[in-house]
This record gives C-alpha cells, structure tokens and sequence, in this order.
C-alpha cells in the first residue's frame, strides 16, 4: 500500500474580509492505492498560521509523503523530523503539519485493519472519558466576537451549561475588558481587571455549586507576579485548574507560580513534542499537561508525552480548540493513556465546524461523558459537501 494522492482545506469559517481573526480548521486528506483514506487536523484553527499550516502541509507531502507506505507511522514521523530542518526546532507550523500527516496515517491503518485507533495503541484503559465544557460564554460570529461581561452573565450561562448535563467548565475571566471588549489584560494586572475577573469566578461557583469544576484559563497573559497574587486570591473558589498562567516560553516562571499557588497548574497548548515538554515534566513546574493533538506532534508524539508524564505521577488533559478531527484523534489516545484526567470538549460550535465531518463527536457527550466508539480509524470522515466550500489543494 503506499500514498497516492492528498486533500488539503483551508476551512475559513467567517468571510474573508473579517479585521479579527476568522475561524480556519486545516484538514487534510491522504488517499492510498487501495482506496483507504486517511485525515488529520492542523490545530492552527484560531490565531495567525493556518495558512502557513497549508504551505507546510504541501511541501511535505509533496517531497516526503507521496509514495510512502502509510503502515510506517513511527518512519515517517521520524523522516519528517530529521529531514525537513526545521523538525529539529520547530513551533506550531512545522510540528502542526506533522501532527496532521500522522493522525491520517494512523486513520488509514485503523481503517485498513477494521479497528479504532486506540486498539493498535494498546487497547483501552477508559471506556468513556470525561469532557469539560468550553465556548459557552464566548462565541464568534461574522459580525464578531459575543461575550459574557458582567459577572451576572456568566453566571446564567453556567447555569445553563450545567443544565446541558455538564458538571465542568472553563473559561478566561480575563479576556474580556469591564466596557465588554475582548481584550487581554497586561503582564501587571490592573485592580480592576483583578477584581472583576474574581467576581466573575465567584459568581459562577454560586451558580454551580461546590460539585462542579470550574476551570480556570488565562491564555499565558499575566507576568509572574500577578499570577501569584491571583492564584492564591481565588484558591477559595476552588478551581480544577489554573491554565496558562504566565506563557509557557520560560519554564521557571511557570515552575515559580506552580510552588506559590495552592492550585493545580495546567499548560501546554504551546510546548510541542516531547522536547518542549521535557524541562516542564522534569522540573515539575505543571500538574497537568495539555498537549494539543493537532501542534504537539500527533497521536504518534502525544502518547509519549503521557507515557514520560507518567513517570513523575502527572496527569494528562489533550488540549482542543480546533476542529471536529483534532477531537476525534484526542479522544482516540484518551481511550488508552492511563493517566488521562478529563477532556476539552466545544459543544456550542454555531459556525459550521461540527459540519466538517459526518458523525461529529462534540454533540455526542451526556452528562459530561464521551462514550468511546468501535468504529474503524479516527471514527468520523469529512463531509464531502461542507469542504467542497473551502479552499481547496490537490496533490498527487
């Protein structure tokens, strides 16, 4: 069996024309002589990059994949490492790409075998996976960005996610500024972005009760001072965890928050491979680690950044904040990593990302559970009508 030919879509979500950044999921698809394909994600959905994701996606399937046996998962990984350069240093588009090639490979040898990827990984150790709840008081439109502000606000939509079946839920107190702006506040927090973010925890922990997580993210926007204010400012409203606190770009920082605040620290939506991961696992500087399926490298590398984590008693979280494929690998590793905790889930998605694929997950969680599915691969396959409207590469 060997690569014949691939699909790349650039999944632009929002007109072209938005001054804020739109929606653009990555998706790929690789076709083999057989018949089989294969797809995977580019988790560079949100931010700028998703058109450096389809420029680095071309070129290495054009000089590396094409051809290829797609059974030789872990060869190909290690050729896209050693032989493009820039693996060996890398970020989020180099590393990103790769992560897509894998997930179709691994999608092509489920297929080709009969069985979820989870089972050529060692079979399940969870039948079904926690999810927590995120987007539900934010959301992008082509008009704009609409959010919570008040503290009163996010409160009633709490009420309503936990009224969806959801016992966990995160969001950024932060972002939004007290005129009702989504804007993220600066290194030294200000008082009253200080007081208003508090008062927006504390009013949807009165809303929820004490049995539901509430999980805390700052996008790595605060300086090391004021993380450690904050953190032990809110330690009585008992957050699951403190996401990204300061940027992941110097450990020590985050290794400082981690042993001044009596709250678990969660990161690692921007660390790839088990390299950038290495210092934060050895040093123990996070409690949970989020490495994105889409960015870190892949099931193929994510598996090990478990596996290492395991050894220092860690706990893993995938992060997920891109689109429907990217979720369907994160919860094909869930299913059989044994220090996995809970899973990002987006079930509020209005913008037509559920209908990339056929049989999107996201709709599926109940009562803040993903049963786990026996189908063949990844689990779910694109919608040939939804990215037919995107923008479109064909290689072969």
């Amino acid at each position: 069996m060997k690569i014949v030919s691939a699909d790349l879509y650039d999944a632009a979500l929002y007109r072209k024309d938005m001054q804020s950044a739109g929606w653009n999921p990555v998706l790929l698809r690789l076709k083999t002589d057989e018949g089989i394909e294969g797809i995977g994600e580019v988790a560079l959905a949100y931010g700028t990059g998703s058109a450096a994701g389809v420029g680095m996606l071309k070129q290495m399937i054009e000089r590396f994949v094409l051809g290829a046996d797609p059974h030789r998962v872990e060869q190909m990984w290690h050729t896209l490492f050693r032989r493009t350069f820039w693996g060996q240093g890398g970020g989020p588009v180099v590393y990103g790409a790769m992560s897509a090639i894998d997930m179709a490979l691994w999608d092509i040898k489920g297929k080709a075998l009969g069985v979820p990827v989870y089972e050529l990984l060692g079979g399940k150790v969870n039948d079904k996976l926690r999810v927590y709840a995120n987007g539900w008081y934010s959301t992008r439109t082509p008009e704009g960005r609409r959010s919570c502000n008040a503290p009163e606000e996010y409160a009633e939509a709490a009420q309503r996610v936990v009224a969806d079946g959801y016992n966990a839920m995160k969001f950024d107190p932060f972002a939004v500024r007290p005129d009702g702006v989504w804007d993220y506040p600066e290194r030294m927090l200000s008082k009253e972005r200080a007081d208003l973010a508090y008062a927006r925890i504390a009013a949807v922990r009165k809303a929820v009760g004490p049995e539901v997580d509430i999980l805390v993210e700052v996008h790595g926007n605060l300086g090391t001072t004021s993380a450690i204010e904050f953190g032990r400012r809110m330690a009585d409203l008992r957050p699951f965890f403190y996401e990204e606190p300061v940027d992941a770009m110097n450990v020590d920082c985050m290794l400082k928050v981690s042993q001044n605040v009596p709250v678990p620290i969660a990161a690692g939506e921007r660390l790839y491979t088990r390299y950038g991961f290495r210092e934060y696992i050895e040093k123990q500087a996070i409690d949970i680690l989020q490495p994105d399926m889409g960015l870190a490298g892949g099931i193929s590398e994510v598996k090990k950044i478990a596996a290492y984590a395991e050894t220092y008693n860690l706990h893993v979280q995938p992060h997920n904040c891109a689109g429907p494929v990217s979720t369907a690998a994160a919860v094909q590793l869930d299913a059989c990593i044994t220090n996995f905790v809970i899973q990002e889930w987006f079930p509020y998605r209005t913008d037509g990302t559920y209908e990339l694929v056929e049989e999107a997950l996201e709709p599926k969680a109940k009562d803040s559970y993903y049963v786990l599915p026996d189908t063949p691969g990844l689990g779910v396959t694109l919608n040939e009508a939804a990215v037919a409207r995107c923008d479109h590469v064909h290689i072969e």
